[in-house]
This record gives C-alpha cells, structure tokens and sequence, in this order.
C-alpha cells in the first residue's frame, strides 16, 4: 500500500511538471513574453548570428539547466535545453 501511494505521488508530480511541458510546445511563434511569464527576466541576453538569444539557468549550481530560446524576429524560432536531465526534464518538450 506504502508503495501504490508513493507511485501515486510520483505520477502527481510528473502531471505537474508536465504542464510548462506542454505549453512550451506551443511556444514557437509567440512573444518572448510567454517565455518571460514562466522563467522570469534571462539572464543572458546575446545576439548569434544576427538573432537574439535569451538564455535562463534554472535548478541547483551541481544540477543546473540552461534553457536558451532564440529569436526569429520578434517571435520565439527555437529554444534548446542543456545541463543535468533530472533538471532539464521539466523544460523539454515530449518526445
């Protein structure tokens, strides 16, 4: 019983984290502000190739994950998770 309620936990939480999961797919096109909405003000404002980057460090300084969205034009084109996958797990879009 101890067991089915600590999946039943687990279940919960991933259906929490889910969430910004499914909302990110849907991101690409939107206003830099959906993003800004979620993770706050970026930390790292860069231009790459002539398109604006925006990059945000969520999660512990041993586990971090670096979220980066860039530009196209004044929309969101993409957006790419590096660092530890425990962490990133909550930022990446379902395969």
């Amino acid at each position: 019983m101890r067991n089915l309620a600590i999946l039943a936990a687990l279940a919960l939480a991933g259906c929490s984290v889910g969430g910004f999961n499914t909302e990110r797919a849907s991101l690409k096109g939107q206003p830099l502000s959906a993003v800004t909405a979620k993770l706050g003000t970026p930390e790292v404002q860069e231009t790459i190739d002539g398109q604006k980057a925006y990059t945000w460090s969520e999660g512990q300084s041993l586990f971090p994950c670096h979220i980066r969205v860039i530009m196209a034009g004044d929309v969101i084109g993409s957006y790419e998770t590096s660092g530890d996958p425990s962490t990133c797990y909550q930022y990446e879009r379902y395969q």
